[in-house]
């Protein structure tokens, strides 16, 4: 029995082109994409007994989705309210519940909301509010198991986030991803949100709100959403792949020229689109999967984004600005210095004298000469450096004692002679703890070993020629390692090079309190995992250039080019912290600016 003909379904463009996606996409449901295969079939075969034998199921289901496409088009295949008891917490109440997980905990609630205490809260039964946590896959305090992939293209791991934007219904997560490189959730974080262990519980709160708070994008959105990706392009760099994990964005908008940059000079954008909240939250929560070599001691950043969250979804409104988060660009490494040739104020005087141009020199490097001779606090000072330790995080006796097998005594004393060195923080009660980083740590280091560093330079530059042994030696391994391009033994060798002059200098307690700097500078390296691979040609170029300066005798010119790779450093350093938030007039504040006057000869062997 052929069957009657039916009402003919005639196709556009885009909507052929959106079932056609449905019904190959992997994170699309098995229903979504059965009402899309029936479509397609309804357009070639008239009857719906030819569509119903075509993909083997009933005349009802075609004639049904047949009807609801020629009436609402694509918005007829999604799902509609059922039938039934009316559920007794409306869009309002789910809301509330849900931002209310992001608030602190009752006292008494240990260290997460329960179904209890929500429950005591917001005047729900348990059931209710364990309902609405199940539904949007939102558990405060628990470590939610992270499911299969369903994004194929989309990276196992995000290498970094470098942005976020919500706003009703759209949510997007953009992030890096390098290929055969595990990165630890912290460090995938860190350069937006810190290292907030709750990003994502956070984000699933965030795009539960989104999507009962928005119906339909309007084109203000659209509009903000495509300023957020191009600023996300710079953050991420020439020639990175960015992965935009979206929901509520349209088809045609991931489709829009201005989101294609071309490969190599832009970054390219990669779209992943999610069919529902849910599976957004499940691809979120396994791109930040917490790694299970993070120390359990470690102590979390303080939670910037649930704050400011927070504040945004309990004053939103229609009219409200998105939420936008978007990572700071790092620099390259030969980023010009503040005092650098090209726009130092002295840039003038130095082309008025003559002066060659000076080498471009990158930023700072790590671990220097050790100042504690000891064994076991050498022992000790390595085991904190490979300890995977995080900013302010305290330094355990006993798991240090089992593993060197040494007493807890001997692991005290020892841990107090690295405080006492500078590498570690003295806390009340004896304790030591990893020192934190923040860019006023990382100036006031610096502006202190600029203004040291410049004085012992200018005095090793009155001592003549027959005292830079030492130096000559360190700079030997210096230049070995560029050549080699190791990470790893630039960062010593280039510490040890400037330690071998603050002691050719022979101004004994000026040179320990460079060394102490040095211990301190190699921690805040090691905590911040600094990548130095890039620039060993740059770092040894910059320590040859002091060294010429100093056989040459101008000690003027030795302390310029210590300061421009100084600055340069301050830069770098400030630019991997979560928040790059220190103004680049603050350095100078701080440490001063070199200036060179043309009655004061350049080739003077030191300052009058």
């Amino acid at each position: 029995m052929a069957g009657r003909p039916r009402d003919a379904v005639i196709l556009t463009e885009d909507e052929r082109a959106t079932l056609l996606m449905w019904t190959r996409s992997r994170t699309c449901s098995q229903a979504r994409a059965l009402r899309a295969r029936i479509v397609l079939a309804c357009e070639d075969e008239p009857t719906n007994t030819a569509v119903a034998q075509r993909l083997g199921i009933s005349r009802d289901m075609v004639g049904k989705w047949r009807a609801r496409f020629l009436a609402e088009r694509l918005d007829g295949l999604d799902e509609q309210p059922r039938p039934g008891r009316p559920p007794t917490a409306d869009d309002d109440t789910v809301a509330h519940v849900l931002v209310r997980t992001l608030t602190p905990p009752p006292p008494g609630a240990r260290n997460a909301w329960s179904t209890r205490s929500m429950a005591a809260e917001t005047g729900l039964s348990q059931s209710t509010v364990n309902r609405i946590w199940r539904t949007y896959r939102v558990q405060p305090g628990a470590r939610t198991p992270v499911g299969p992939r369903r994004a194929w293209s989309l990276p196992e791991h995000a290498d970094e986030v470098v942005g976020l934007f919500i706003a009703p219904p759209v949510c997007v997560l953009a992030v890096t991803a390098l290929a055969g490189v595990r990165t630890s959730a912290a460090m995938a974080t860190g350069r937006l949100f810190g290292q907030d262990r709750e990003a994502p519980h956070v984000l699933a709160v965030a795009c539960a709100f989104a999507a009962l708070r928005g119906e339909r994008h309007t084109e203000d959105v659209l509009s903000d959403l495509r300023a957020f990706l191009e600023q996300v392009g710079s953050a991420a760099g020439a020639g990175a792949n960015v992965h935009v994990l979206t929901y509520g964005v349209p088809a045609e908008a991931c489709d829009a020229p201005s989101t294609r940059p071309d490969p190599g000079v832009r970054p390219r954008l990669r779209w992943h689109r999610a069919p529902s909240p849910v599976a957004w939250t499940d691809e979120t929560r396994r791109l930040l999967a917490p790694d299970a070599q993070l120390p359990h001691g470690a102590a979390p950043d303080q939670p910037r984004l649930r704050d400011a969250l927070l504040t945004w979804s309990t004053t939103w409104t229609p009219a409200a600005a998105p939420f936008a988060r978007i990572a700071v660009p790092r620099p390259p490494y030969d980023i010009p210095a503040i005092c650098g040739p090209d726009n130092d104020s002295n840039a003038r005087a130095i082309r008025a004298l003559g002066h060659p141009a000076l080498p471009t020199v990158s930023q700072i490097t790590s671990p220097g000469a050790p100042i504690t001779t000891d064994p076991v606090v050498g022992l000790l000072r390595e085991s904190v450096l490979a300890g995977h330790y995080r900013s302010g995080d305290r330094v355990r006796e006993t798991p240090l004692a089992v593993r060197l097998g040494l007493s807890r005594r001997v692991i005290r004393a020892g841990l107090r002679a690295l405080a006492e060195e500078g590498m570690l923080d003295l806390l009340p009660g004896g304790a030591t703890a990893v020192p934190a980083v923040t860019a006023k740590d990382v100036l006031d280091l610096y502006a202190l070993r600029a203004s040291l560093g410049a004085l012992l330079i200018r005095r090793v530059a009155m001592l003549g020629r027959e005292h830079l042994a030492p130096a000559s030696a360190a700079l030997a391994e210096v230049r070995a390692a560029a050549r080699d391009s190791d990470n790893a033994r630039i960062r010593e060798t280039d510490l040890r090079f400037q330690d071998a002059l603050a002691r050719t200098a022979d101004l004994p307690q000026a040179a320990r309190t460079f060394e102490r700097l040095t211990a301190r500078l190699r921690m805040f390296v090691t905590v911040l995992d600094m990548d130095y691979r890039q620039a060993c040609d740059t770092i040894a170029n910059e320590d040859t250039a002091v060294f010429d300066a100093l056989r040459d005798a101008d000690g003027n010119e030795a302390a310029r080019l210590y300061r421009v790779k100084i600055e340069r450093c301050v830069r770098y350093m400030i630019a991997q912290l979560p928040e790059h938030d220190a103004a680049p007039h603050l350095w100078t504040t701080l440490a001063g600016r070199p200036r060179l006057r043309q009655e004061n000869p350049v080739s003077a062997a030191h300052p009058a």
